[in-house]
């Protein structure tokens, strides 16, 4: 055999195992007619027969790209969605099987073809703080409008760590921070609320207290050296679980520091490093931090939902009418089952790099009201 007939025979071989590769890894041709009797005995109960669940939370499935849907089954079959229920059922599904499944679900009629709420045509826009504006009225008499207060002995809560306000919500609602009207005030809050709370006020630039306080700032300076490990040496703290303290009002300080000292603010690490400080030392560092300039925090201005859909819509198309196979259909979606879905990327339990990147600075109330958009969109 020549070099040459030896050349073409070998690019033969390697032609014909690359077809046979891919002829392996592509995946099966669906049968809509099978994947109808397949689904009516395996998915209806959660999807319904006609792919329109009516379960909240259960995706539906009419209309939607078949190779996406073949891929989320395939996903939760190798265990990349987690969901034990659904990883349940597409264990007993062969490829064959949830080819079929989503070529039947796909022929359907769309579940985006059902009509849109009027309001819902396009998406709010505006100011992205104006329902959490609702929300802090009520704190406005003793924090400030904009989260500076003006009331001795009452924080500014402007600048300060998001994180840190989510704790100290938390802690008033939970009952270990002993205060009953911000007990009250805070016991109706969900969680998403406080996030957006907690966000609006970390987001305004903090102002310094006008008062210095009783103290000495210079003798304050030596008491605070212990403090700078966790709220830094300036009282700028740079750890979003700790405070910051540069900036706040004196009256306040020492009222904090004597709650930590007598037991009614329970902080163990606060506790000890306040427990031997007399009086002086108190009023001294209370002087000290409130004469520190507050720094405002490197934070974005969240986007409005109108920015958050044109980022959305790059991939599943106008008003969540994806053309494209590789992304799902939103149009019409089931609102739960897209909130749902965004919390996961969000919080990684689902693992998509892309949808991950793009959910991780979304608020609580940023993932309600794009579910409540999508879901009331139609197929143009």
């Amino acid at each position: 055999m020549g070099r040459k007939t030896l050349v073409a025979v070998l690019a033969f071989c390697l032609v014909a195992i690359s077809a046979a590769s891919l002829a392996e890894e592509a995946p099966p041709a669906g049968d809509a007619v099978a994947g109808k009797a397949i689904a009516t005995n395996t998915c209806a109960a959660c999807h319904g027969s006609d792919g329109i669940s009516v379960q909240g939370g259960a995706p539906f499935l009419a209309g939607q790209h078949a190779s996406y849907i073949q891929g989320a089954l395939a996903a939760y079959k190798q265990g990349l969605r987690k969901d034990e229920r659904m990883q349940g059922v597409v264990a007993e599904l062969s490829d064959q099987a949830i080819a079929d499944v989503a070529a039947y679900y796909a022929s359907l009629n769309g579940f985006n073809s059902r009509p849109s709420e009027p309001e819902a045509a396009s998406p709010p826009d505006g100011d992205p703080f104006a329902a959490v504006k609702k929300l802090t009225a009520m704190c406005a008499g003793c924090h400030g409008e904009d989260g500076n207060s003006m009331a001795a002995g009452t924080p500014s809560l402007a600048g300060q760590h998001d994180a840190y306000l989510i704790t100290a919500i938390q802690a008033y609602q939970a009952g270990t921070r002993d205060e009953p009207m911000m007990q009250a005030l805070t016991k109706p809050l969900t969680l998403s609320q406080i996030e957006d709370i907690a966000y609006f006020y970390a987001a305004i630039v903090p102002r310094q207290a006008e008062a210095p306080g009783k103290g000495d700032p210079f003798a304050g300076m030596a008491v605070a050296a212990p403090c700078s490990s966790c709220h830094g040496v300036d009282g700028n703290s740079t750890d979003p679980k700790n405070p910051r303290l540069a900036g706040l009002s004196a009256a306040y300080l020492v009222a904090a520091i004597n709650s930590y000292k007598d037991g009614s603010r329970k902080h163990d690490v606060m506790r000890d490093q306040v427990l031997a400080l007399r009086d002086q030392d108190v009023e001294d560092v209370a002087a000290y931090f409130a004469s520190k300039e507050p720094k405002a925090l490197a934070i974005r201005k969240p986007l409005t939902i109108a920015e958050w859909t044109a980022k959305c819509n790059r991939c599943h198309g106008p008003n969540g009418n994806s053309t494209d196979p590789r992304f799902p259909v939103l149009a019409g979606q089931d609102e739960a089952y897209l909130a749902k879905a965004l919390e996961f990327y969000h919080g990684g339990e689902r693992s998509n790099e892309l949808m991950f990147a793009m959910s991780f600075l979304m608020a609580g109330s940023d993932i309600e009201k794009l579910a409540a958009y999508y879901a009331q969109q139609r197929k143009e």
